[in-house]
């Protein structure tokens, strides 16, 4: 269903997949290749989207959906490079409070250093379905065993991958921040939800992209929230491409956002190719791009992703948009095993995933350490 859905929005797929199709279809499968061993995984959710004739849409809901979605995945060799494909087996819709009691009984049974959750808040044109592999996907190459939570808002979930006709992104672009900007209220309210099962101290909160316009402005503005996280802060925000204007991000979202945090951090990069759409679109500086030297502040831990792993092969790496956080391995670990984890930035000195410059900014490199818990071999920020 999911495969049919994308061939009917990339009309260009449709040849080469039927290619793809056939020449599998002609290989009779080898007696020596060895039986697939396949896992399954639990994204947990909460949904800002109307359902209509019980298919999500792209209207903002009267109420929240919560629930836990089942996706099914092939286990890989190596979870930071290799292909990581999921389907979707089961979703399993809840009431408020039983999805708070058995996300907080899934978060209690968490042993350290994955004894936390992430939060993820979506960006530009992404469903409800998307959010959940992506997030499935994005756990995966965390190489850690903290439950994710998808936030989904309605954008417009067109899947664009990679923009060639500016006029239809600038369209859906517009469509999605105006979205993005009355999604905030819901946030709230599953924002609450979600610390209710988690408890605010072992939740690390995780906007990418347009997301990150979302939770930003929500944490600045709604008093009740930050009266609220002020006295239990979050272990953890980090915005992770943010597709916020550079200014306003230093300038407000950072000191804002920082007394409601034990850390605050920016995960940038040289190359993402949709911030730059974005960057010609909005005519001002996105918080995560950069052209050289990321945008650094009081408070604000930066991280530079530039050179940093990232899944997908020499394909993905000349012709990719650099912005899906599915494929950024260095990213996720850092934010699992160094954030999550409560280790000190130094930590990745130790681990060898990246330097740091006179400019205090870090910059990951492309290696991550394999092991169980590398990060254990470094300090706490928390004893």
């Amino acid at each position: 269903m999911i495969a049919a859905r994308t061939l009917r929005r990339h009309g260009w797929l449709a040849p080469l997949a039927a290619v793809i199709l056939a020449t599998g279809c002609a290989r009779a499968p080898s007696p020596d290749v060895a039986p697939r061993t396949m896992v399954a995984d639990t994204v947990w959710y909460v949904s800002a989207r109307a359902r209509v004739d019980g298919i999500d849409s792209q209207l903002l809901a009267d109420s929240l959906e919560y629930g836990f979605a089942i996706l099914t995945r092939e286990r890989v060799a190596d979870p930071y490079t290799d292909a990581v494909d999921v389907t979707i087996a089961d979703s399993v819709p809840l009431s408020e409070a039983d999805f708070v009691a058995r996300l907080r009984a899934r978060t209690d049974a968490g042993v350290a250093p994955d004894d936390f959750a992430v939060l993820y808040v979506h960006g530009y044109a992404t469903s409800l379905h998307e959010a959940w592999t992506y997030a499935a996907v994005a756990r995966v190459r965390t190489g850690a065993d903290a439950p994710w939570i998808a936030f989904a808002w309605p954008s417009n979930g067109s899947g664009i991958a990679s923009p060639r006709i500016g006029a239809l992104f600038a369209r859906a672009y517009h469509d999605d921040s105006a979205a993005a900007a009355s999604s905030r209220p819901a946030f709230v309210r599953a924002l609450r939800s979600v610390i209710a099962g988690t408890v605010a101290s072992r939740l690390v909160l995780a906007p990418h992209s347009l997301g990150a316009q979302v939770v930003g402005e929500s944490l600045a503005d709604d008093l009740p929230l930050r009266i609220t996280l002020g006295a239990t802060p979050l272990r953890a925000v980090a915005f992770i491409a943010p597709d916020v204007e550079s200014r306003r991000f230093a300038k407000y979202i950072v000191p804002a956002v920082s007394p409601l945090t034990r850390r605050v951090l920016l995960y940038a990069s040289s190359g993402d190719r949709v911030l730059a759409l974005s960057r010609g679109i909005n005519k001002s500086q996105r918080a995560g791009l950069h052209d050289g030297t990321p945008l650094t502040h009081d408070g604000l831990e930066t991280v530079d992703v530039s050179d940093g792993v990232g899944a997908g092969g020499w394909l993905q790496r000349v012709f990719g948009t650099h912005h899906a956080i599915r494929r950024a391995s260095g990213t996720l670990f850092d934010l699992a095993r160094v954030v999550g984890a409560e280790r000190v930035p130094d930590c990745r000195l130790t681990l060898g995933t990246a330097t740091l410059g006179g400019d205090r900014i870090w910059r990951l490199g492309p290696a991550i350490p394999r092991g169980a818990a590398p990060e254990q071999r470094c300090a706490a920020t928390h004893p």
